[in-house]
């Protein structure tokens, strides 16, 4: 019987084949790592300082959120509550749930939406937290806006609507 014949630098090659292996995977859970530590670190500064929103992209959850307290600050109450109402989630389109934000949450938010403002007419971001689907999808974002009357950060969630082409709007607020 012979032996079965072998490169002579057979063990050197499978070491640096599963050295590079190794650095490849550690280098793959690192990115993520820092995906996670750069996220860790902006939650971070966002509840210490804040994020300021000022004018956001077109059709983002802040987009959103700029076009309800806008919607809420305008002095036809009329116009205001036409475009607000355009921001409502689908789910949140029955008669008898815009007669509940009619009857109550816009009022609040009439009342309110000024205090959320600064000056420059920016509202500010305390925090938020992604909400998942149960496929594990970004469904929504409960956003936390500071006001300038209130100790505690008011939510604000932003869900994704498939009836609108998949566009984020409100299902909940307490601006």
């Amino acid at each position: 019987m012979h032996p079965i014949p072998r490169h002579p630098h057979a063990p050197a090659r499978a070491y640096r084949t599963a050295l590079t292996f190794t650095v490849m995977l550690l280098a793959a859970a690192g990115l993520t790592a820092c995906d996670t530590v750069g996220k860790t670190i902006d939650k971070a500064r966002m509840k210490i300082m804040g994020i300021e929103v000022l004018d956001p992209e077109r059709e983002t959850a802040e987009w959103v959120l700029r076009q309800a307290i806008d919607a809420a600050n305008n002095s036809n109450e009329e116009e205001g509550w036409e475009r607000f109402q355009k921001m409502l989630h689908s789910d949140e389109r029955t008669p008898n749930s815009l007669r509940n934000w009619y009857d109550n949450g816009w009022k609040r938010m009439r009342r309110q939406a000024k205090d959320y403002l600064a000056p420059d007419n920016s509202f500010k971001l305390a925090d938020y937290k992604e909400i998942m689907s149960s496929t594990g999808e970004l469904a929504g974002v409960e956003f936390f806006v500071v006001s300038t009357k209130k100790e505690m950060p008011t939510p604000c969630a932003v869900y994704r609507d498939a009836e609108q082409e998949d566009r984020w709007r409100i299902r909940r607020c307490s601006l």
